[in-house]
């Protein structure tokens, strides 16, 4: 949920595109905005993904037109769809499939760790989704709580392909720490291992309601 502090971009009601009536702001952060909105030539929900305000450079856009080309890559019942590319207004936004759901970084933080049937259930719908992935040569990269919605049917959507990348020997730094594998932190070229590593991360924060790396407090 957002805080009510939040500053909004856009204003529910507003019409994006000619097409598109904002319905309410589901989230925001260093990779853009999304909003729920009503697509009104389908008459159906769909979420729109913004590019933060004043971050319109190339390569921002640039990791906005990886994350269309590598996630349509990728056609699972576990993986978020993602549509289109559009602008209106000067600003670019991406469509994407509306889950009307939960991030699993939500549920955590509500109710600490999982039933282990319920954990289970989530482990085997993320390793479908990675694997998925993994078989069209596509690495996530940023596989993490915040990253896997859990849907009104209690199922995974993994989400947030935007720094995902074919196999290569590229080296970068990219990722949130908490889940980075140790080659990624070292800024060494990574391959699914990464993640496989990020996945035993969030296995583990499901089972028992706290990270592998958290310490104890004043060590």
């Amino acid at each position: 949920p957002v805080p009510a502090a939040a500053p909004v971009r856009f204003a529910a009601g507003a019409i994006i595109a000619g097409r598109y009536r904002l319905v309410a702001l589901l989230g925001k952060g260093g990779m853009g905005e999304v909003y729920r909105a009503e697509d009104l030539i389908l008459d159906q929900p769909v979420a729109l993904k913004f590019l933060p305000a004043g971050a319109d450079d190339e390569a921002r856009l640039s990791q906005f037109h990886n994350e269309l080309r590598v996630a349509r890559q990728v056609s699972h019942k576990n993986v978020c769809r993602l549509y289109d590319l559009g602008e209106a207004g000067g600003h670019r936004f991406l469509t994407m499939e509306y889950i009307d759901g939960e991030p699993l970084a939500s549920l955590l933080r509500r109710i600490g760790r999982l039933p282990h049937d319920k954990a289970v259930q989530i482990a085997r719908q993320l390793c479908a989704a990675v694997a998925a992935a993994h078989e069209r040569g596509v690495i996530h990269r940023d596989l993490k709580p915040a990253n896997v919605m859990i849907d009104g049917e209690g199922d995974v959507r993994v989400t947030d392909f935007g720094i995902a990348t074919a196999r290569s020997d590229t080296a970068e730094f990219v990722g949130t720490p908490q889940y980075m594998a140790p080659e990624q932190v070292k800024g060494q070229p990574a391959d699914h291992r990464a993640d496989l590593f990020a996945f035993g991360v969030v296995l583990y924060e499901m089972l028992t309601g706290k990270s592998p790396f958290s310490r104890p407090s004043g060590v």
